[in-house]
C-alpha cells in the first residue's frame, strides 16, 4: 500500500510529496471490465465512502467515453486484518491503476508502465479528479518503492532500506478552502514552506534522524489548518491528503489506530 507521508496539496501549485510503501500488501482489489450496453460501476467489499465511489465511477465513465464503448466495471475491495480504516486516496490510486490494466489486458493493448500511469493521470484530469498526490501514489505502486514525487518530474526513490512504523487512524472532513482569502503572496509563502519541509524531511529520512516525523507533523498540520481549516490532531499525529478529506497518521504508541510498517 502506498501512503502520502509528507506534503500538502495547494490549489494551482506544484509541490513535492514523500510517498511511502508497505513491504507487504494490506488490501486486494479485484477488477473485471467487460463491454456492456450502458456504462456502469459496481463496488463491493470494504466501503470507503461516497467520495471514493463517485471518483471511481467518474473515472470509469470517462474511460468508457474515450474508448467509445460502454463498459461494465465490477470492483471488489478486501483488506487484511492489519488495517481497519484504509486511506481512500491510496485505495483509489490502486483501483484506477487496476482498471486501466484490466482494460489493457482485455483489449490486447501493449502499454508499458509509463503509458499506463500517464493514461490513468489523464483520465483523472478529464474526470475532474486531477490530484497530483494521486499520481504520486500510483507511481509508488507501480515502482513498488517509496519515492519523492513532484508532478512533471521523474520520481526519486528514497532507497534507504530502513523501516518506518506509522499508526494509521482514519479520515476527517476538511473545512472551507480559503485560498482567495489568503491571497497570492501568502499562498506562495505556504507553498515554499511546504516544499522546503518535504525536501528537508527527505534528507532527514536518509540520515535516519528521529525528528523527521515532528518536522512534517508541524509543517503539514500548519498548512492544512491555514488552507483548509483542519484542526490540529492531538498526540503525535499529522494529516495527509485524501479524497476531499484528510487522513490521520501517528507515531506508534498513540493507541488510536493500526500500526503498519513502511520500507524506505
Amino acid at each position: 500500500m502506498a501512503l502520502v507521508f509528507a506534503g500538502v496539496p495547494i490549489p494551482g501549485k506544484i509541490n513535492p510529496y514523500i510517498v511511502l510503501i508497505t513491504p507487504n500488501p494490506v488490501f486486494s482489489i479485484d477488477v473485471e471490465v467487460e463491454e456492456s450496453e450502458t456504462t456502469s460501476t459496481t463496488i463491493d467489499g470494504v466501503r470507503l465512502g461516497w467520495r471514493y465511489d463517485i471518483a471511481v465511477k467518474s473515472f470509469v465513465d470517462t474511460l468508457a467515453a474515450r474508448l467509445e464503448q460502454p463498459i461494465k466495471a465490477s470492483i471488489v475491495i478486501r483488506t487484511s486484518d492489519a488495517i481497519a480504516y484504509p486511506p481512500a486516496a491510496s485505495i483509489y490510486a490502486a483501483t484506477t491503476l487496476a482498471i486501466v490494466k484490466s482494460v489493457v489486458e482485455a483489449a490486447g493493448y501493449e502499454l508499458d508502465s509509463r503509458e499506463m500511469l500517464d493514461s490513468a493521470s489523464s483520465i483523472d484530469d478529464e474526470a475532474g479528479v486531477g490530484l497530483d498526490y494521486i499520481d504520486g501514489l500510483r507511481e509508488a505502486i507501480m515502482l513498488g518503492k517509496s519515492i519523492v514525487y513532484r508532478r512533471g518530474e521523474e520520481p526519486v526513490e528514497l532507497s534507504t532500506g530502513t523501516r518506518l512504523e506509522l499508526e494509521l487512524v482514519g479520515e476527517e472532513d476538511i473545512g472551507e478552502e480559503v485560498v482567495e482569502v489568503l491571497g497570492d503572496p501568502l499562498l506562495s509563502a505556504l507553498t515554499r514552506l511546504s516544499g522546503l519541509a518535504v525536501l528537508e524531511a527527505v534528507q532527514r529520512l536518509r540520515e535516519s534522524r528521529e525528528d523527521v516525523f515532528k518536522l512534517v507533523q508541524r509543517a503539514d498540520n500548519a498548512v492544512f489548518y491555514l488552507l483548509y481549516g483542519v484542526e490540529t490532531p492531538r498526540a503525535d499525529c499529522k494529516w495527509t491528503p485524501s479524497l476531499q478529506r484528510v487522513y490521520g497518521i501517528c507515531k506508534p504508541g498513540t493507541g488510536l489506530g493500526d500500526i503498519l510498517e513502511f520500507v524506505l
